[in-house]
């Protein structure tokens, strides 16, 4: 005689029983949790992170540790966001790539490009290879989501 598991209900949404839901929301369209970024962030990159009541005027990238939200200035006119040593914002997460994606400045334009990462890089939530960017952009890489803001 075989003992039959009870039924188990599955959440419509991913389709996973209860007990096995992610902890962190799911962004649309992709099987990979959104974690916060700013724990991510290695000692260097984190160090530059400022309050934003202490920003000065510029644009920045905000990263959240759940209600922490932190900022980076973008410098440079390209920033190189990945997994690896070079890279100006540095994520030690295995879903980001070594050289994941680029921020570029032109004049006033900022752009988002794709380094032929294997996550993929995404802005507003949609898959991209490069994209203009607009104060308030969320720009995702891998699991990790930041948003682009312009301090005026």
């Amino acid at each position: 005689m075989t003992t039959q598991a009870p039924p188990q209900h599955l959440d419509q949404a991913t389709g996973l029983p209860a007990h096995e839901q992610p902890t962190a929301p799911i962004e649309p369209g992709t099987d990979e949790p959104i974690v916060d970024s700013l724990p991510l962030l290695d000692h260097r990159s984190r160090s530059r992170a400022i309050s934003p009541r202490l920003a000065p005027r510029g644009r920045y990238l905000a990263l959240q540790d759940g209600d922490d939200m932190r900022l980076i200035r973008l410098e440079t006119n390209i920033t190189h966001l990945g997994r690896g040593l070079t890279s100006d914002l540095r994520f030690e997460h295995q879903h980001v790539s070594r050289t994941h994606a680029l921020v570029v400045r032109h004049g006033r334009v900022v752009r988002v490009l794709d380094n032929r990462s294997t996550a993929g890089t995404y802005v507003n939530g949609r898959r991209v290879v490069a994209t203009n960017i607009q104060d308030g952009d969320v720009i995702r890489v891998g699991p990790i989501v930041m948003q682009y803001t312009e301090i005026k």
